[in-house]
């Protein structure tokens, strides 16, 4: 796949984005079992209850020099989760999630199957739990 192929799994919510998963009541994504393309309506509701991307995952395509968290060579959000993450918070299990875009996935090309156990555990706007 062309690098310029790639797919950000932690996007804003925007017409076309990919709508991935909402988030559980134990904080984690939970992954829609068919992935849907979010429209202005879609996104216009959603706002209507707040920040979209504090309860659900969008993704679309990479935009690396555009994005500020975009290192230079890589997606700087992936390394730092899993920098943070203890591996006692790591799902752990002999199969990989389920995942609508693992095939052309930053973080999966990045890191491998590290990105997908612990993908459910990001919230792309953590504005509402540093509120808290």
């Amino acid at each position: 796949m062309n690098e310029d192929d790639k797919t950000c799994p932690s996007a804003r919510a925007a017409p076309g984005a990919i709508l991935l998963g909402i988030k559980g009541a134990d904080g984690r994504i939970k992954h829609m079992r068919t992935p849907m393309v979010v429209d202005d309506n879609f996104v216009e509701a959603a706002s209507a209850h707040g920040t979209p991307e504090a309860r659900m995952r969008f993704a679309s395509p990479c935009q690396t020099k555009g994005c500020a968290q975009w290192t230079g060579t890589r997606c700087g959000v992936i390394d730092n989760v899993l920098k943070h993450l203890t591996v006692a918070r790591t799902p752990q299990r002999d199969t990989l999630p389920a995942c609508a875009i693992r095939a052309s996935c930053r973080w999966f090309d990045q890191t491998g199957e590290t990105a997908c156990f612990a993908c459910e555990l990001v919230v792309t706007d953590q504005s509402a739990i540093a509120a808290e």
